[in-house]
């Protein structure tokens, strides 16, 4: 296992595609700070809980005002760097050695999960400090323990956003290829977060949304009392997610006919 880690490392960091994905989560907030700016000094009052970020005490919620953009960068990611391995036969290579496959799934979806938390967290320190730059570190309304908060909101948005990657995981693993598993990818991401948008205006099915994570990114607002109480409904409903897709996604890879 450790040996696959190392190997993934490498090829990881040797590739281009990293560069590309911690380029545009580091790039996106200092942009959006800039945008921001140029929006109050032309008569725009910034509110917190519409523009999510206004401050740089309100930027440990980068990941919530950029749920959808981390998605499809991540699910591109994953689409290509697990896609190629089976379009250019390299993954025969790693399982003639004998390499377990669940092994090899277990250390794809670790180099994913890493990937993720290092540009999440790059997001956020560069929003920090360019909010903070433009608007001051000001504070966050009605939260008396900043730090407290700043942990639990951060690692609960993280884990929301790795309960999604464990499903583009699964969908590459299932597909074989990098355009259908994107396409695939985006349909899911789509269709679980506006579609559930539709099916919360109804009285039968607006609970059931929110067993899709992307309910909780896309409709949550992570400041308000209301819905930090829901944190541990994220937390149990995002291991699930974890759980559920890596256990299918072993499961069918175990059983796939790799030629």
């Amino acid at each position: 296992m450790l040996n696959l880690l190392t190997a993934e490392k490498i090829k990881l960091v040797r590739s281009k595609k990293l560069w590309i994905v911690l380029g545009i989560l580091s790039i996106l907030p200092v942009m959006q700070a800039i945008n921001s700016k140029m929006m109050v000094h032309y008569g725009t009052e910034l509110v917190q809980a519409i523009d999510t970020v206004v401050n740089g005490a309100s930027s440990v919620l980068m990941i919530e005002k950029n749920a959808l953009t981390i998605l499809l960068v991540m699910s591109a990611f994953i689409s290509f760097f697990i896609g190629e391995e089976f379009q250019n036969g390299t993954i025969r290579n790693a399982l003639s050695l004998g390499r377990s496959r669940t092994h090899y799934y277990l250390s794809k979806l670790i180099i994913a999960a890493l990937l993720g938390v290092i540009g999440v967290l790059a997001m956020t320190g560069f929003g920090i400090i360019s909010f903070s730059a433009v608007f001051g570190f000001g504070e966050l309304g009605g939260i008396s323990n900043y730090s407290e908060y700043a942990f639990k909101a951060f690692s609960i948005l993280y884990l929301l956003i790795l309960a999604n990657v464990s499903i583009y995981v699964m969908i590459t693993f299932m597909t074989k290829n990098s355009g259908i598993s994107l396409i695939w990818s985006f349909l899911y991401t789509m269709a679980t977060g506006f579609g559930a948008g539709i099916f919360q205006q109804t009285t039968h099915f607006k609970q059931v949304t929110f067993w899709f994570t992307e309910s909780f990114l896309f409709y949550s607002d992570f400041a308000s009392k209301t819905d930090i109480a829901k944190f541990p409904e994220m937390i149990l409903v995002s291991l699930i997610t974890i759980m559920l897709s890596s256990a299918i996604g072993i499961l069918l890879f175990n059983r796939t006919d790799i030629k």
